[in-house]
């Protein structure tokens, strides 16, 4: 599972979780959340959600729903290398270069 952490202008931090590296660099999440909630995404059913992701984004969520601009960098499992959203890199990776 890929976890990217990211603001955006009208929610604030979004937590988006992808099936894979190819998934998420084609933008492809299958559960997000916002300071507005937990949401699905591409036709995935609820039961196809590993239980531990399901509590990281509602946990998420509560905490985005208090403050939306908050820190949850600590739920990334990849960050962009580069300008303008450059390759995804594991979050070690990121750190050390």
């Amino acid at each position: 599972m890929i976890v990217l952490v990211t603001p955006a202008v009208m929610d604030g931090t979004v937590v988006r979780w992808y099936r894979s590296l190819a998934a998420a660099e084609t933008h492809r999440p299958i559960l997000s959340a916002s300071r507005r909630g937990v949401q699905t995404h591409n036709d995935v059913y609820l039961h196809e959600i590993p239980t531990q992701v399901m509590q990281a984004a509602n946990a998420a969520y509560e905490t985005l729903r208090r403050d939306p601009d908050a820190d949850l960098k600590h739920l990334a499992t990849h960050r962009h290398r580069g300008p303008s959203n450059g390759p995804l890199v594991p979050v070690e990776e990121a750190d050390n270069a």
